[in-house]
C-alpha cells in the first residue's frame, strides 16, 4: 500500500488569510434572538423527543489536588 502523505506547506501569510476565513455568518447569529433559538428547537423534530429530567441531577466538583511535600 502506498503512503500518501497530506502535509502542505504554508506561508505565514497564507496563514494568516486562512485564519482570517470565516464561514460562521457573524451578523445572522448576532440577529438571533433567544425567542428564536427557542423558536427553532421547539420546531425540530429530532429535539422534540429529548426533554431532560434534570429531577436527579447533582453538582460534582472535582477533588482538589495537594502538592506533594519535599
Amino acid at each position: 500500500m502506498k503512503n500518501v502523505r497530506r502535509t502542505a506547506n504554508y506561508t505565514a501569510e497564507e496563514l494568516r488569510a486562512r485564519r482570517a476565513e470565516s464561514r460562521t455568518d457573524l451578523h445572522r447569529l448576532d440577529a438571533t434572538t433567544d425567542a428564536d433559538v427557542e423558536r427553532l428547537v421547539a420546531d425540530d423534530e429530532d429535539e422534540a423527543a429529548m426533554l431532560p429530567d434534570w429531577t436527579r441531577a447533582r453538582l460534582v466538583l472535582p477533588a482538589t489536588k495537594e502538592s506533594p511535600r519535599p
